[in-house]
């Protein structure tokens, strides 16, 4: 017998097993109250509202403790460009089992729309709007407000285009400079945060866990740490040259603890306590108390970013600048005495 009539045989046998399997599986012993369609899509409905409701509140308060850390710290960021405080967002944004429901609830669609404006921001300032659709030079919807002027390194006034209602406007405005990574959230009940060297995502879970304000900034900044410092290129080249062994990964993310700290001080936020999160993580995820993998312990963790503490309230009373200490100097940027 060749192996092909094997393979058949066995295809066969595994079919027939998988009916009898089905066939014997057991059934319901009570009669379930029936629900009609009318009533499933109502209650659906009105559980994607609550969901979008939370996306919303989540999206303006990440972005609200964000923005003052990218703004704060462009002097110590290789890459930075201009944004006038507003936020797009397309249906691919969100989960495919919500995307009907983005469209229904948000107006998502397939071309970036302004999702969110920020406070006192210059896009407040020229009038802009949810729903409007930034424009590039050749009017074609962009995502972001460097991609709709022709010089975003210039300092100073720019004018840009945006649509609204099928109708084209112009507005000049004086933007502000970011370090150029964007921030996103992610709809997932993970306590997580991470960096892939071009953003910064925060997940739903996270937003519920930190009880701050200053404790959402040390995560932003952390991530931030991440991708200034080069952090994702050196950690993926020493998995590889160790063979995958993680405890050359682990000094990165003490790093990006550190000079994620120094980075929220700099754009004024508290710095007192936010170590505590660890300690409340330790809770939830006991193995990392006194094992450490990828990431060091909690304990390390915690006792790191106090005595990182420590270090930036001595710099403020000696009058320094609040700047990490680097082991060499950062010829690519400007030091700043932010925060001090």
């Amino acid at each position: 017998m060749d192996i092909n009539q094997t393979f058949k045989i066995a295809k066969y046998s595994g079919s027939v097993f998988a009916l009898l399997t089905l066939s014997a599986c057991a059934s319901l012993a009570t009669r379930l109250p029936e629900i009609s369609a009318s009533a499933l899509n109502t209650e659906q409905v009105r559980q994607e509202n609550i969901v979008f409701k939370d996306i919303t509140q989540y999206t303006s308060r990440l972005h609200k403790v964000a923005a003052p850390i990218l703004t704060a710290n462009t002097e110590l960021c290789k890459k930075t460009r201009p944004v006038i405080g507003v936020q797009t967002h397309t249906v691919k944004n969100y989960t495919k089992s919500l995307r009907k429901a983005a469209q229904r609830e948000l107006g998502a669609t397939k071309i970036p729309q302004i999702s969110y404006i920020a406070p006192n921001s210059p896009a407040v300032r020229v009038g802009l709007k949810r729903g409007d659709i930034l424009l590039s030079p050749k009017g074609k919807p962009v995502a972001r407000f460097d991609k709709a002027v022709t010089e975003p390194d210039q300092d100073g006034p720019q004018t840009f285009a945006y649509r609204r209602n099928d109708m084209d406007y112009f507005a000049t405005v004086t933007p502000i400079q970011n370090c150029a990574y964007s921030v996103r959230l992610s709809s997932s009940p993970a306590i997580n945060a991470y960096a892939d060297g071009s953003n910064i995502t925060v997940t739903t879970g996270m937003m519920d866990f930190v009880n701050s304000d200053s404790e959402l900034a040390l995560i932003v900044g952390h991530e931030l740490a991440h991708n200034t410092m080069g952090h994702i290129r050196k950690i993926i080249g020493n998995l590889i040259l160790s063979g995958l062994s993680t405890k050359y990964t682990r000094p990165f993310e003490s790093e990006a603890d550190y000079i994620g700290m120094y980075y929220m001080a700099r754009a004024g936020y508290n710095i007192e306590n936010v170590e505590d999160v660890w300690r409340r993580l330790a809770r939830i995820n006991t193995k990392s108390v006194a094992r450490a993998k990828t990431h060091p312990t909690y304990s390390n963790r915690y006792l790191g970013l106090a005595a990182t503490r420590a270090e930036i309230k001595q710099k403020r009373r000696n009058n320094e600048d609040i700047l990490p200490n680097f082991l060499e100097p950062r010829s690519d940027t400007t030091l700043s005495t932010a925060g001090s």
